[in-house]
């Protein structure tokens, strides 16, 4: 019988002589066909997986398994990646569905006023902070040295922050970054 004279939505299976020698010899051993098992894996180093769907599976009176069915590479490094990144897209299309609701005034005038506030506080604060001289007594200048190239501040500021925090430079650096 040709594959031209095989009905349409027939249930057949096509089996290679090698498998049919196979499953003979399956026979000959006495291997007990275990119904019920839909899918089988096995896993190697680095996680690469090859599964076996709709498996023939025996078993030995000893316990040992026997697997028919076509084996297909399952890479779980891929699969893992992919995962991450379809949620990373998820993390950011909710920032940006939630950032789209906050409904702000776009006014030239506003966006003026903003820009004129945020340019002016910085001013006012540092003119506060820079007024006088700095104590540094009792403290290291190359702590303050530190925590100036760390944190990118002035030279009053890593001061009052290293007296703040009775000389801890860490918690000074969390202070002013």
């Amino acid at each position: 019988m040709s594959t031209e004279q095989i009905p349409q939505g027939a249930n057949v299976e096509i089996i290679s002589k090698n498998e049919k020698k196979a499953r003979e010899l399956v026979k000959k051993l006495n291997l007990k066909q275990i119904k019920g098992i839909t899918r089988v894996t096995f896993k190697q180093r680095g996680n690469l997986i090859y599964a076996i769907d709709q498996p023939d599976v025996y078993r030995s009176a000893a316990g040992t398994y026997v697997v028919f069915g076509e084996a297909k590479v399952d890479d779980l490094n891929k699969r893992i990646a992919e995962s991450q990144a379809a949620q990373e897209q998820a993390a950011a299309a909710q920032q940006a569905a939630s950032s789209n609701k906050t409904t702000e005034d776009k006014s030239p005038e506003a966006i003026t006023a903003d820009l004129e506030q945020a340019s002016l506080q910085p001013k006012v604060e540092e003119a506060e902070e820079d007024d006088g001289e700095v104590d540094e007594s009792g403290l290291e200048a190359k702590d303050i040295d530190i925590i100036v190239d760390q944190t990118g501040t002035s030279r009053a500021k890593a001061v009052k922050a290293l007296r703040k925090h009775d000389g801890d430079m860490v918690n000074a650096i969390m202070e002013l970054s």
